[in-house]
C-alpha cells in the first residue's frame, strides 16, 4: 500500500457525559468523570471480531440473480435507475425493485424525510405517487437506497444507528434504525447522539485549513503531541485545546459546510446549524453535544471525496407513467468544503489496518461515550463508501466496529467495489507550536524538544544561565572602553577597592 506510513488505527478514547438525563441527550458542560475517552485497540478489535456473515453469502447470491436481470432491464437512470421495466410501485430501490408496500409505515421518519426532499426538489408530494387502484399513473419514486446496504443494516437489533453514503454525490444508500421501544428515529437530527471522538476529524480540520500541519503541537492535559498524535491516538486534552485555539463558531462553521446539519446543546436542543446559532456551546464541550448519525457519514464522506461535500439525498430519479425522468426543479448542492490537502491529510490521520477489510485501505474513528448508558460509535470510509454506525446500552458491547463492518462488507461483496489506495500525508501546512502551553512557549523538557532537539526554542535561550552569560558579556563589552586610558584609570584604584567592600557587605543585589 502507497499510504505514506504503516497501516494501523490508533487508540481511540470515550468521553465521559452525565449520569442524568435521557440517553443521547447528556448535559455537556459538566465536569467528566475520569479519562472522557477510554483506550481501545481497534485493529485487534477489527482481527478478533466474530460475526456471522451467512447474510453476506445470501445477500451475495441474490445480488448476482438481481445483476443479471438489471443488466438486461435496468439501467437506463443515473447511477443504475429504473428503467421501463421497473416494478409498478412508488418507492423502489436504486436497482429498481419495489420497497415492501408498508415501507411507509414501518419505517416513518425515512419516509417523511422522502416526501419532504420530493416536494423540495420535485415539487411533488406524497398524494400524486403511484397508487395501483387510485393512482395508476401517480409518479413512482427511483431511491438511492441500495437493498443489499439497507437489509444487512436493518440486521442489528436494539438501539442502533446506521447510515452509509456514496462520497461526492450525497446519496444515502442505507438508512436504518429505530428505537424497538418508542419506535423514534435514531439516525436522524430528531435523536442525536454524543460523537465523543468522532467529532475530532471536524476539528482536525479546522486547524490544517487554518494553515496546521499534521506535525503541528498541541498540549494535552500531561503530554505535548503532534495533531496527528492527538486524533489517532485519542488525546482528548489536545483536541479541546485546538478547539479552543480556533474557536466553536469556526469549528461548526466548517463541520456545517462538512455536512452536520444539527447539534444539540447541553439541554438537548436541537441546533440548526444553519441558523449560526452557537450561543452556549464550548469548544471544549464539542464532543459531548450530541449530533445525528446520518450527518457523520455525511462528514466523512466529504473527507473521502477529496473535501468536496454532496448534499444528503434519498431520491434518485422520479418518473412519469411513461418512464420518463422528470426533471428536478432544485439540483443536489455541492461545494469544495475542504481543500484535497486537508481531506488528504485526514485520511492519512485516521488510516486503518489494511488487512481488517479484505487487504483494503480504509479511515475512521471509534469511540465510546458513557453517559447513562455506553454508547458506541464507529465512523469510516472507503474511497466509495462512507459508513456511520452507532448502538446504544446492550447493542453496543459488541460495538459500532460491528454494525460498520456488518454494512461495508456487504457493500464491497454486493457492489463489487474494488480496493482503492489511499494517497498518504500531503505535507501541506506549518509545524506550528503554538498550541504548547497557554503563552505558546516551549518546554525544553517536553515531547517537542525530545523531538526536536535541534530547535532553537529548545537550546535553552531562555534558561538563567544563558541570561547571566548575556548579561556578563555586556559587562566585558563596556570595560575595554577605558583601555585606552588604562594610565589614568590607575590612580582611582583605590576607590575601585572600596566599592568591593560594599559590594561584598551588599545584601540587595542588584540594587547595590
Amino acid at each position: 500500500m502507497n499510504n505514506g506510513n504503516p497501516s494501523r488505527i490508533g487508540r481511540r478514547l470515550r468521553r465521559t457525559g452525565s449520569e442524568g438525563g435521557p440517553p443521547g441527550l447528556h448535559r455537556a458542560g459538566l465536569a467528566y468523570l475520569g479519562a472522557r475517552r477510554a483506550a481501545t485497540s481497534l485493529p485487534e478489535r477489527l482481527r478478533d471480531m466474530r460475526f456471522t456473515k451467512m447474510h453476506l453469502v445470501v445477500g451475495g447470491a441474490a445480488a448476482l440473480v438481481v445483476a443479471i436481470g438489471v443488466s438486461i432491464v435496468l439501467g437506463n437512470l443515473p447511477g443504475g435507475g429504473a428503467g421501463d421495466d421497473a416494478e409498478n410501485a412508488a418507492l423502489l430501490y436504486n436497482d429498481g425493485r419495489a420497497l415492501p408496500a408498508d415501507f411507509p409505515g414501518t419505517h416513518t421518519a425515512l419516509a417523511d424525510l422522502i416526501y419532504a426532499e420530493l416536494e423540495t426538489r420535485y415539487g411533488i408530494t406524497a398524494d400524486q405517487l403511484y397508487d395501483e387502484a387510485a393512482r395508476p399513473d401517480g409518479y413512482r419514486v427511483v431511491l438511492t437506497l441500495d437493498k443489499a446496504l439497507q437489509d444487512a443494516a436493518e440486521d442489528a437489533s436494539g438501539q442502533t444507528g446506521v447510515a452509509a453514503i456514496e462520497p461526492g454525490t450525497g446519496a444515502v444508500l442505507c438508512y436504518a434504525g429505530t428505537d424497538p421501544e418508542t419506535g423514534a428515529d435514531l439516525v436522524g437530527a430528531a435523536s442525536p447522539h454524543p460523537p465523543a471522538a468522532v467529532f475530532d476529524m471536524i476539528t482536525a480540520a479546522t486547524a490544517l485549513e487554518a494553515g496546521a500541519s499534521i506535525e503541528s503541537w498541541w498540549a494535552d492535559d500531561d503530554v505535548d503531541v503532534t495533531l496527528a498524535q492527538a486524533v489517532s491516538d485519542g488525546h482528548d486534552g489536545a483536541m479541546d485545546t485546538v478547539a479552543g485555539e480556533y474557536g466553536v463558531e469556526t469549528v461548526l462553521d466548517l463541520a456545517n459546510g462538512m455536512g452536520l446539519t444539527a447539534i444539540a446543546d447541553a439541554e438537548g436542543t436541537v441546533r440548526d446549524l444553519g441558523s449560526g446559532d452557537y450561543a452556549g456551546l464550548t469548544a471544549s464541550d464539542l464532543g459531548t453535544y450530541p449530533v445525528p448519525v446520518v450527518d457523520m457519514a455525511s462528514v466523512y464522506a466529504t473527507i473521502a471525496a477529496g473535501g468536496k461535500y454532496a448534499e444528503t439525498h434519498f431520491v434518485g430519479a422520479v418518473l412519469d407513467s411513461s418512464d420518463r425522468e422528470i426533471e428536478p426543479a432544485q439540483d443536489v448542492r455541492t461545494n469544495q468544503a475542504l481543500a484535497d490537502t486537508t481531506a488528504q491529510d485526514l485520511q492519512y490521520i485516521g488510516l486503518g489496518e489494511s488487512e481488517a477489510i479484505e487487504d483494503r485501505d480504509f479511515f475512521g474513528v471509534a469511540a465510546d461515550f458513557h453517559g447513562q448508558t455506553t454508547e458506541s460509535w464507529f465512523v469510516g470510509a472507503i474511497p466509495q463508501l462512507s459508513v456511520a454506525a452507532w448502538a446504544n446500552g446492550a447493542a453496543a458491547d459488541a460495538g459500532g466496529v460491528s454494525l460498520w463492518r456488518n454494512v461495508i462488507d456487504t457493500a464491497i461483496e454486493a457492489n463489487g467495489y474494488e480496493a482503492e489506495d489511499l494517497p498518504g500525508a500531503s505535507g501541506a501546512g506549518e509545524d506550528l507550536t503554538a498550541g504548547l502551553g497557554d503563552d505558546g512557549s516551549v518546554d525544553p523538557s517536553g515531547e517537542y524538544c525530545q523531538a526536536n532537539p535541534d530547535d532553537a526554542a529548545c537550546t535553552g535561550s531562555s534558561s538563567p544561565s544563558e541570561s547571566e552569560s548575556s548579561s556578563s558579556a555586556e559587562e566585558t563589552t563596556e570595560e575595554p572602553e577605558p583601555d585606552p586610558t588604562t594610565s589614568e584609570p590607575e590612580e582611582p584604584d583605590p576607590t575601585t577597592s572600596e566599592p568591593e567592600e560594599t559590594t561584598s557587605e551588599c545584601t540587595s543585589w542588584p540594587f547595590c
